[in-house]
This record gives C-alpha cells, structure tokens and sequence, in this order.
C-alpha cells in the first residue's frame, strides 16, 4: 500500500476498531498524519492492515522492553500517556528494527485465538450435538493453537439481562464469561450447555498451525492482545496452558485440501462437526465460495454439521445468501446440517466480536 492511501485506512481504524486500545487509536492518528511515518509504515507493508501491523510491532517490542516506545505500552509494563514524544519513539523503533519487522510480516500472520469465542459456540455445539444425539469429532478450520477444540473443557457463566446466571464446568477452570442478550434465558441455553459435549476426535486445520506449547508461537499470540488488555493475555495464557497439557491434532494445510480426509478419519458413531470462528472472512471470496461448495460436497456422502461464527458474508450468507441481515451485525452464529444428503440451514444467532456476547435465538431458515 502506498503511503497515501494510508491515511484513510488508518483514521477508519482509529475512529472504528480501536475502542478498547487508546495506545493503538493515538498510533494510527500520528501515522495517518506524519508525512515520515507514513513512508516508514508504507515500506514495510506492501498489503497494510492495521492489526497486523501493530502486531508485529508489539512482537518485536516485547524483545526491547527497556526501549522509549515500550515505555507507552501496558503490557510491557509501561505507564507513559501518549504525548509528544510518542511519535519520535515510534519513528526511531521502526528505523531501528526495520529488518525484523519486515521479517514477521512476511512471515506471520493475523492468527488471534481468544478463548473467550469457546462460550458462544459451546451452546452452537451442544446445539449439533442434541440435532444429531450422537457424540462429536471436532473439526476446525482455521485452528491456530486450537485452544477453541478445548471449548469442553472450560468454565463457563453466562450472565443474563434480567440478572439471572447459568454456570456450567469445573469451578477450579479458566473461566469464560458470556453476557446473553435477546431473549434468551437461563432455561432455553442449558439444554446446549449444561450436558457436556461428548467429544470422540479434535483436529486442528490451519496453513500455519501454532503450538502452545512453542515460546515463540505464544509470543507472537500474545502480540495479538491489544496492550491493554490485561485480562485477555491472562485469560490466553491459561488456555495455552491448558493445550499444551492436553495437546490436540494440528494439521498444517489449506482447508480446501485436506478437509475431506479430516471428516473421512472422524470414527462413527460421531458426526463430523467443522466449525469455523473468524476464519473464513480471512479467505479471499473465491475461496469462500469453493469451500461452501465443498461442504456441500462432503455433506452429500457423509452426515456431518457445520457451525459457523462469521459475519454473514464469510458464514451464513454463503448458505442462506437470501436472508436479510441486521446491518448492525457483527456476527452470525449459524450451522448447516447435511443428515442422509439433506441440506438445513440454522440461524442459532448473533455473536460479538472477540467473544464479547451472546445472543442466543436458534431457528431454521
């Protein structure tokens, strides 16, 4: 991208994607209006997208903690308010790091693994799970570190608008928080939360798998964390934890490629159950549409379920393109049912982004 088609990309991210990083919105604005900044910026990402951009920057940092540009970041243990040195701090960075940085973009890339996802598609899989009455083998697409194939083995609470509280999962577990909104209740999510999932196989699909039990790949998870998000990097350090106790199947390859011996290897009597969380808007749109069709393919000759938490573009549109959506949806929550080669397309909702609610309303389309 060139540096002048870098300011506005960068104002619509400051104004609209950056309301839980006040850091991040001030970097955008002194980029967006510092003619050398923008130059620096520009060289190092020839395809710029912000999040991306600032993840390297936090990677890179975190070997150069006693750096004057770590000294703004929380995570780092800085305390310093953005003010008017920020912008020589960050000029002086990139001059000097300018190599690794251009490393990591070229070899990363967007990879966030929130756990907190696991507690709007737990009730989307206990959802399959009762469709069916058999046990699963989850397939996801788009696994990073797999920490959302662990999504039984959470601690869950589910916190309604009226006041009312559904808890499900070991006390002593990493906790996963969920406000509900709409009308759902306590009463009509348990049924899919409460039972447990009966899970037979967990396998992770992904072009660059992580493993959580790598340093670096849970560095580099961790530069995903916005710098003032204390509680999501303590939350992702529990789930790496965890996976890396329990290590899962991670199969390095394009989706399209080799989903159909992942849903061959689930053993009956489980069904296969793909789902897929952020994932596929990362795919160009032709690949979307081939991987539709693949499913589609797959569901022809095998009973299986596919449980989408996407925007509608990337997820339920690609089954139910007719159906009108909310122009204030973030995400849908969806499943696509193949049983006996019939096809039945599900809303099961409205999700937040980054896990950040539930609104829990499934019916057919």
């Amino acid at each position: 991208m060139s540096a002048e088609e870098l300011p506005d990309r960068l104002r619509r991210f400051a104004e609209s994607e950056t309301a839980s990083s006040p850091l991040y919105s001030e970097l955008a604005g002194r980029i967006a209006d510092d003619t050398d900044l923008r130059a620096a910026v520009a060289a190092l990402a020839e395809d710029f997208s912000p999040t991306f951009f600032f993840a390297a920057v936090h990677f890179v940092l975190t070997s150069h903690p006693d750096g004057a540009l770590a000294a703004y970041y929380p995570s780092l243990g800085g305390e310093r308010e953005p003010d008017a040195e920020l912008s020589a701090a960050l000029m002086a960075f990139l001059s000097a790091h300018r190599d690794r940085l251009a490393d990591v973009l070229a070899t990363h890339d967007i990879q966030s693994n929130d756990p907190l996802r696991a507690a709007q598609l737990l009730p989307a899989l206990g959802w399959a799970q009762a469709c069916f009455g058999r046990p699963l083998g989850l397939i996801e697409v788009g696994a990073s570190a797999g920490l959302l194939l662990h999504a039984d083995r959470y601690t869950y609470r589910y916190d309604f608008q009226d006041g009312s509280r559904l808890e499900h999962g070991d006390p002593s577990g990493l906790l996963l928080p969920c406000p509900v909104f709409g009308a759902a209740t306590p009463k009509s999510l348990a049924p899919f939360v409460s039972k447990g999932l009966r899970v037979r196989s967990r396998v992770g699909l992904d072009l660059n798998p992580l493993d959580p039990s790598d340093p670096q790949a849970r560095a580099w998870l961790h530069a995903l964390v916005w710098p003032e998000d204390a509680a999501g990097r303590s939350r992702l350090e529990a789930a790496l934890e965890s996976a890396a106790q329990r290590p899962v199947r991670l199969r390095k390859g394009d989706a399209l490629r080799i989903l159909p011996d992942a849903v061959i290897g689930v053993q009956a009597p489980a069904v296969p159950c793909v789902f897929a969380s952020n994932s596929l808007s990362h795919f160009p749109a032709d690949s979307r549409t081939a991987f539709a069709s693949l499913v589609r393919q797959l569901g022809a000759r095998h009973d299986l379920v596919l449980v989408l938490k996407e925007p509608a573009a990337a997820g339920l549109g690609l089954f139910a393109p007719d159906t009108p959506f909310s122009p204030d949806e973030e995400e849908n929550l969806a499943a696509v049912v193949f049983q006996s080669g019939r096809e039945r397309v599900f809303s099961l909702g409205r999700a937040g982004a980054h896990g950040a609610w539930l609104d829990w309303d499934p019916r057919p389309l």
